[in-house]
């Protein structure tokens, strides 16, 4: 399987898109500017999932989903203060965090899966069984 066939990277890659276009207006005043954190956490979370996918044995695969995931986390929390800074509108924070959210379901979902798979060589594995994607972390049914 291709990285660029799983859902999970597809979501990842629209909400830095998504993310990355958004926080082009944001003031800048030097590198550690918000906007700079913003796509940098935006934009390491497909490359996070990318990495993961590269590798078929070993710890390390988890450890990039495990980052990923806590980037997600980074990224909201920042969206959250572009808002009150008023860098952002109510609405384009909503519209963000949707995708923020999707996202996250998807890498719950996905992490829970390589868990339980053998050898943890998902590269292998199938898309046709799209349940084994879901998360007992989240409430809503999402395929991987």
């Amino acid at each position: 399987m291709q990285i660029t066939e799983l859902e999970v990277w597809k979501a990842s890659m629209e909400l830095a898109k998504s993310t990355y276009e958004t926080s082009g207006n944001f003031p800048e005043t030097g590198s550690g500017t918000l906007s700079a954190m913003i796509r940098s956490a935006a934009t390491s979370i497909p490359a996070n999932i990318a990495a993961a996918a590269s590798r078929k044995h070993g710890k390390e695969p988890l450890n990039n989903l495990q980052k990923a995931k806590g980037l997600i986390f980074e990224l909201e929390t920042q969206l959250y203060l572009a808002e009150k800074l008023g860098y952002i509108s109510e609405d384009q924070l909503n519209s963000l965090l949707e995708q923020v959210d999707t996202s996250r379901r998807l890498l719950f979902g996905f992490i829970k899966y390589y868990q339980r798979s053998d050898n943890h060589q998902w590269n292998n594995h199938h898309s046709d069984s799209q349940q084994d994607f879901n998360s007992d972390e989240t409430q809503p049914d999402t395929s991987f």
